[in-house]
Order: structure tokens, then sequence, then C-alpha cells
């Protein structure tokens, strides 16, 4: 496929050009052979993130590359051997040496178009009304991964333009609890998101099992999730969809290993709040100035992180119920009764913390980890990090040894098998593509005929 009008990407921004830079120390450096006038000369390249500068120690300015979305191609040179070619807006720019590390890098930010030559498909694992997720392999080395494969043919515009925006933030990420993108391929028809293949489900399954977690349990999966945005945030990007659905294990039953998925609704923060979804979530663990019409910042992911929180102690949210527009307008609303709930003092204390429907007390992430709720388990946490499994882990405070998935004050429902889950469909992948709904005539518990509905990453309508 040629990088003309039947690509899905933008290659009309700039390509070369020039700005005073800073050279970051751990930053990938090394020098490579350019052609200049049919002459080789060894030249310094510096590659930061989507930045491939042309670096010079007695200039000022230097001259870089915006390698976003820029075509990707190995080349051969009969005297100088192996190269990188990098196309965009009609010009490339081509370098020889020993480039292997480069192209893992590159390939991040970058099109590939041989998909067939590097993979094989293994089998579908999952689908939804944008994509099919597939299990693959690298033919080089036979390692595992996940594609994500979308069909450009069934795109429309402002579906074209959520993609590019969550592709750009995903690969952004770094983190050992946030999901990124490894490469992306295309050809004619379609779209290749290559991402780790995660073994262990979704947060949700790991639920439906025992219904509830203890406090310690709890607190495994809610610290990791406060790292991952406490890492987002710190590139200046709201999540705006946290949910069970959305916490991926990376290995079946091992809580102390999550990953925060899916950043459809993810976006730069604006303190104008002017994104491409104002308001947009999953009914039921919203913070109610999002739905209020307010102006909100990056504590509507510390409310929805405190009904994750909820959840995952009592296996059921505060606003559930069996009709859409009173859970809608229960999280409008956005206050939650603790007065009944039997849980130790720093756990109600840092539950109160997180879901105050004033964003202004709202906890922020310093607060939650500076809270007595972590200072007591934290300890725990760290002797037992260790382990490849934490089912068998007492909980700090309890009166009885039980697993982190068992609650204490909570017993386990006699036929978890058939409680549905809330807003998900229990076969679907870890890495499922989103699911848009127009329409809020239905109960978020079941769907139009019987079916679970899942009702991720839709803009709510009340």
């Amino acid at each position: 496929m040629s990088q003309d009008k039947k690509s899905f990407f933008d290659f009309t921004s700039p390509f070369e050009l020039k700005r005073p830079i800073e050279i970051f120390q751990k930053s990938l450096k090394d020098q490579f052979y350019i052609q200049k006038n049919d002459k080789f000369k060894l030249k310094t390249l510096v590659l930061q993130r989507n930045y491939l500068i042309k670096f010079s120690s007695k200039k000022p300015s230097q001259k870089y590359f915006n390698i976003t979305n820029a075509l990707l191609e190995q080349v051969k040179h009969p005297q100088m051997g192996h190269g990188i070619q990098i196309t965009k807006n009609g010009e490339n720019f081509t370098f020889y040496g020993m480039v292997d590390k480069w192209y893992t890098q590159l390939k991040k930010w970058c099109i590939q178009l041989n998909f067939q030559k590097e993979y094989c498909m293994i089998k579908l694992v999952g689908k939804g009304s944008f994509a099919k997720v597939y299990k693959i392999q690298r033919l080089s080395d036979k390692k595992e991964f996940a594609v994500k494969l979308f069909d450009k043919t069934t795109f429309k515009s402002q579906d074209r333009a959520a993609l590019l925006k969550e592709i750009e933030l995903m690969r952004i990420m770094n983190h050992k609890n946030v999901v990124t993108i490894l490469e992306t391929y295309e050809n004619e028809q379609y779209i290749f998101i290559i991402q780790e293949l995660f073994n262990g489900g979704e947060l949700q399954q790991e639920l439906k099992k025992t219904r509830t977690f203890s406090e310690y349990g709890a607190f495994i999966v809610i610290q990791q999730v406060i790292e991952a945005l406490k890492y987002i945030h710190s590139h200046g990007i709201i999540h705006r969809d946290i949910k069970p659905e959305n916490i991926i294990l990376r290995e079946e039953g091992m809580i102390e290993q999550v990953v925060l998925a899916d950043f459809g609704l993810a976006d730069y923060f604006r303190k104008d709040c002017k994104y491409m979804f104002t308001r947009c979530g999953t009914p039921g663990f919203v913070a109610p100035e999002l739905l209020q019409d307010k102006i909100y910042d990056y504590k509507v992911d510390i409310y929805s992180c405190g009904i994750l929180f909820y959840y995952l102690l009592l296996g059921k949210g505060p606003f559930d119920s069996n009709n859409y527009d009173q859970t809608v307008m229960a999280n409008f609303n956005g206050w939650v009764d603790l007065t009944k709930i039997q849980f130790s003092i720093e756990c109600l204390e840092l539950l109160r913390g997180m879901l105050d429907p004033n964003p202004i007390k709202r906890y922020s992430i310093e607060q939650i980890q500076q809270s007595s709720f972590f200072a007591k388990h934290s300890t725990v946490f760290q002797q037992y990090a260790s382990q490849s499994s934490l089912g068998s882990i007492p909980s700090q405070g309890d009166s009885r040894t039980i697993s982190p998935q068992q609650s204490p004050n909570l017993e386990p429902k006699k036929s978890p098998s058939d409680l549905k889950s809330r807003f998900a469909n229990s076969e679907v992948s870890p890495l499922q593509s989103p699911v848009r709904i127009n329409t809020t005539s239905f109960s978020p518990l079941s769907a139009p005929f019987g079916k679970t509905q899942n009702l991720q990453r839709i803009p709510i309508q009340i």
C-alpha cells in the first residue's frame, strides 16, 4: 500500500523541522551513515519519543523529523548494508549502520506495511463493533502477542478521529501497570495494533469467582491503579473510564500484576474542558461533576477509582439499578451512603475521601498514597510481592485467614454464575474493542432480548 489517500493516517503534517531542542541523557543516541551529495557521512542521531533528531553540538538549533505515523521500512545498500527509511508527506530520510535496536524503538511511532510477513494469526479471542482481537505469533522468535484488527471501511469520520487519538495516547505509555502499543501495521483494508498478550482476563471475571475482595485484596488492586493514574496524569492525560472491565490481569489469578487498559475515552487534560467527548464514561462509575456539565479535571479518575474500590469490596456499585435512568441520576447526584458498611475505619475513611462529590475536597493521589489504609497494607504487600500468586495470603486486620478475593464481611453468593456482569460480556477478550451505544432505553444490567450489554466508551445522555 502506498502512502496516499487510501491511508487511514494523516501524512500531511510537516516532516523535517528545525528548532532548539534539549537532548536528554537517557535518549537513544548513536552514529549512522547518511547520504549527502552522493557521499556517505557519519552523523549523530538522537531519538526522543516521536522526534528523530540530526544532532550537532556546534549548532544551537537542531534539525529533527516528526516521525509520528511515518512509513517505516528496512532497506539495504550494496556498500552500506542494512538501513532504515522513514517516509512522510512525500519526503524520506534514510540512514545506515547498526539499526536493529533503532528499528525496534521506531516501530512504536511509525506505520509498517507487511504484517503477514512478520506474524501469523493463531485464533480469534474477542470481537466488538469496531475491531476483532486475535492471538498472534511473531514468526522470528515464536513469541505471542495480541492484535486489534480494525476494518477501515466501517469507520465514520468521528470514529477515525477517536481511534487516532487513542493510538496517540497509548504510544506515550511506558509503565508496567498501563497498556501500550508495540507496533502498528496497515494494508488496503485493515489497521493492525500490536499489543502485549494478557492471559489473565478482566478483573471483572476475577470478581465473578467470589463476588467480593477482602480489604487487603482490594488494596492490592487499587494501589496499582493509583500508580497507573499517577503515571498517566503526569503526562497530562485523563482516562475517564476506570472500571473492572478495563483492569486486566497479566496472568490468571495474579491480582498483584494488573494493567489499566482501554484509552478510548482518554484525552489530554484541558482547562476549558473542550474534549472530543466531554460527557462520557460508564454509568455508575462517572464523577458527578462530569455528568453535571461542570468544568472537571484529573479528579474524575479518582472518583471512578473510588467506585472501583467500593465495587471490589461489596461486589456491586453504589448506584446499581435495573433502570438506566435511575443509575445515571443516582450517579449524577454522586452521594454514596457508607453508614451501613462494616469495614475498618481506615478503609471507610479512604472511601469517603475518594468518593467526595465535591472535587475540591476529594482526595488527591498523594493523599490516597499517604492514607492510613495504604500505610496499613503496604508492608504486607511488599513482603509477599515476590510470590507468584496472592490467593493464600492472609488479609491484615481480618479476623480469619482468607484470600484477597474473599471478603470477611460479605458471604459469597450461592450461584455467582447466575449473576450477570454489570456492563460486560463474560466471553469478550481482555483486549476487547470498544462498543458504542446510541440509546438509553435499556437496563445497564441486561440489554434487549436478554443479552448482557457492554456500555463502555459511550457519551452519556441523560
